[in-house]
């Protein structure tokens, strides 16, 4: 199973209430990241279940060597085999708010992720009605990250599968 196919059959199996968290004391749910991503991680295990592929959620990369430039990501999800470079395969940042400081962060972080060997990025987007992309195609530029670099997946709806998103031409 591919990296993109174990995300669109994870996201199709995320119920209403990880994808918009309900509050007490508030008509409306409201958009977390982190209660979609505990989800989506649960629901990428499953579907990965058999792969030879860690997935490992939000490393933290402080005291790693390879990132002693003072440049320290913390992706949302990695695909790889611990302790080695050769099998970093993909790495997924997750966004809901699509303000531009939220999309250059994420954005530089697949680009620094890239130059460590990542061979996929993935910028997956939910509980947006579309991709942004003229404020997305402004963050890549500031990122200095082309366009073409990384895949968009957008999960629109929750139960839904994500579609892969092109950028406009």
């Amino acid at each position: 199973m591919t990296i993109l196919h174990a995300l669109k059959t994870a996201t199709s199996r995320i119920s209403t209430n990880y994808f918009l968290l309900p509050v007490a004391g508030k008509d409306r749910p409201i958009k977390r990241e982190r209660v979609y991503c505990y989800e989506l991680y649960h629901q990428l295990r499953i579907a990965l279940n058999g792969s030879d592929l860690t997935l490992t959620a939000e490393p933290d990369k402080r005291g790693n060597p390879d990132f002693l430039d003072g440049k320290k990501p913390n992706p949302d999800f990695i695909f790889h085999t611990p302790g080695r470079h050769e099998d970093n395969i993909a790495v997924v940042e997750v966004e809901c708010r699509l303000d531009k400081k939220h999309l250059i962060k994420d954005l530089m972080n697949l680009k620094l992720m890239k130059e460590k060997g990542y061979r996929v990025l993935v910028l997956l987007l939910f509980a947006v009605p579309r991709v942004p992309w003229p404020s997305l195609k402004s963050a890549a530029s500031e990122a200095e990250i082309n366009l073409n670099e990384f895949v968009v997946i957008l999960h629109q709806e929750a139960g839904r599968e994500a579609t892969h998103e092109q950028a406009p031409i």
